[in-house]
């Protein structure tokens, strides 16, 4: 990143002002907490036990993620905000719509080929029209800010910094999906095969940094991750997911940890190819030298 001011001890002023601001968020969860329901705070997971108010309250605390990344760009390194996702003057809105289509597409496809192999591993959700309404809106206005700001901090601020040192695509992709996927093994998910999920999480991070890398920006990453995250929202539910007991359209009843990896690899493999080898993805991402 050559605007601004990157000196590595700005990146680490930033890393501690990006903190601060994940700290003032738990601080809000809890007022709000406090507001609605006090008894929530005696709760192990400080939840409200309604799946819907708390996958919403859970995604608005980014809100203050967003307002930490900002102030880092702009006070401590002097730079745009939109430098976090691309070095040219504009965001490639397009670019960010086509990797969120596309990935959104190969897991439809790939939920349908599962469905059919494995159909006794899904049941139908209890449906009621109002909940589903409030969990689409959720997840197409909160969901995103949530994936986005996971994008802007390690496609964005920590591949940056990295970087500075390190040229390798391979070997800087590796260390930003290590660090991506290694915080993501708090979550519900690994209690079902802890060698597989985690192996799914780190792959992922891997591809989504390469992803940035190869193409120059964070745009194809951000539309994709929010893609897996909406669609999971939207139609698969399990129980011990990061999710809770969101009220989606299906029940998964059993998951093979393996088959879930391998298939979660082939969606980001085939992804990688359509978005940045193939001529239209070239074509795709060659837009953004045009407005240099």
């Amino acid at each position: 990143m050559q605007q601004g001011e990157n000196s590595n001890g700005r990146y680490i002023l930033s890393l501690l002002s990006i903190f601060f601001f994940m700290i003032l968020s738990g601080i809000a969860y809890v007022i709000i907490l406090l507001i609605i329901e006090p008894a929530a705070l005696d709760t192990p997971d400080l939840t409200l036990g309604n799946p819907i108010l708390d996958l919403a309250l859970s995604h608005i605390e980014y809100l203050f993620w967003l307002m930490g990344l900002w102030f880092s760009m702009k006070v401590i390194h002097k730079r745009p905000f939109r430098t976090l996702i691309t070095p040219y003057r504009k965001i490639n809105w397009k670019r960010i719509v086509f990797g969120f289509l596309i990935f959104f597409g190969l897991m439809a496809i790939s939920s349908i080929i599962d469905f059919l192999v494995f159909t006794d591993d899904y049941t139908l959700h209890d449906f009621n029209i109002s909940t589903y309404i409030w969990l689409v809106l959720i997840a197409l206005l909160l969901v995103p800010i949530q994936t986005t700001c996971e994008e802007l901090v390690f496609r964005g601020f920590i591949l940056q910094w990295l970087g500075k040192r390190f040229k390798n695509p391979i070997l800087l992709s590796i260390i930003v999906g290590g660090i991506f996927g290694s915080l993501h093994f708090a979550n519900p998910e690994m209690s079902d095969g802890a060698l597989f999920v985690g192996f799914d999480y780190v792959f992922t991070g891997f591809m989504l940094t390469y992803i940035a890398v190869k193409s120059n920006s964070a745009e194809l990453s951000i539309g994709a991750h929010a893609a897996n995250n909406v669609f999971l929202a939207l139609f698969f539910t399990s129980g011990n997911d990061v999710f809770g007991e969101i009220p989606s359209l299906f029940v998964v009843l059993d998951e093979s940890p393996f088959y879930s990896a391998l298939m979660s690899s082939i969606i980001i493999i085939t992804f990688y190819v359509i978005t940045v080898k193939t001529r239209f993805g070239k074509r795709m991402n060659n837009e953004d030298k045009q407005i240099q």
